[in-house]
């Protein structure tokens, strides 16, 4: 129970800094999964001593989730779903529900039940983003009535309270999901057979094609860019490794080779 208490605690304190990053604060972008998850899994590790494991998993979930939501940023008045939160929430759920098991399949079960409530919490987070966002307009407006009476001490406190309203927000939430979410996730774990836990194992592996295929929609947008990008896969699927290198080197070859036409 203490244990789990530190790690909830931990949990807590990690994702309100991560999302001061996201936009109230310094921006060193270590709000983005590829940064916050292995920071959460490499924190984590090291409280249960498998700081190697922690790494790695926080790695997995940070890759998979930088590359489902790439696209969706806070722009304007876009609020895109909490990647940050999410991500770290989902390391957490993840490895310390994972750890009280020692067969692999349970473990890998847990992991991927973990990303998959990602999506969730990260749209939970958003509603949250909303809420905290009116009241920081609420407070945007009481600084200007009273810059308007000169009493400029009000920008300093407007800026705090907005970033405790942040800080707050993330530590009271990324808590009770890490202290209420944990034993759920080991008792679903727990009613699934063995056939089943492999069928996870299996989603978990195809998880990065969806990512890739986030990636490829936002990058090609044209037909013809579209096809060729099929096209490669096709072929550097088909083709054995061998081949295909050797084919890439004699094009790399052929093109610093080519006679250059002389102006």
């Amino acid at each position: 129970m203490q244990e789990h208490l530190i790690a909830s605690l931990l949990i807590a304190l990690i994702g309100g800094i991560v999302d001061l990053d996201s936009t109230a604060t310094w921006q060193f972008m270590i709000s983005q999964p590829i940064v916050a998850a292995p920071l959460t899994g490499l924190f984590l590790g090291n409280l249960y001593g498998e700081a190697a494991m922690g790494l790695k998993l926080g790695l997995m979930v940070g890759v998979i989730l930088q590359l489902l939501w790439i696209e969706q940023l806070p722009l304007g008045m876009n609020v895109p779903p909490d990647a940050a939160l999410a991500s770290v929430l989902s390391v957490a759920l993840g490895f310390i529900a994972g750890h009280s098991y020692e067969t692999y399949s349970e473990r890998e079960v847990c992991y991927t039940v973990a990303l998959l409530l990602s999506v969730a919490l990260g749209l939970l987070g958003r509603s949250l983003d909303m809420f905290v966002r009116r009241l920081n307009t609420g407070v945007d407006n009481w600084v200007n009535q009273k810059i308007e009476d000169n009493q400029f001490w009000a920008i300093s406190l407007g800026h705090t309270l907005g970033g405790f309203f942040t800080f707050t927000k993330a530590f009271i939430f990324c808590f009770l999901i890490v202290w209420f979410g944990v034993e759920p996730l080991k008792y679903f774990t727990q009613t699934i057979s063995l056939k089943h836990s492999s069928g996870f194992i299996v989603v978990q592996g195809l998880l990065p094609a969806v990512g890739f295929a986030v990636l490829a929609s936002m990058c090609l947008k044209e037909k013809t860019e579209l096809k060729y990008f099929v096209a490669a896969i096709m072929f550097f699927t088909v083709l054995p490794a061998k081949i295909w290198l050797g084919i890439s080197a004699a094009l790399i070859v052929m093109y610093k080779t080519r006679p250059r036409k002389k102006k």
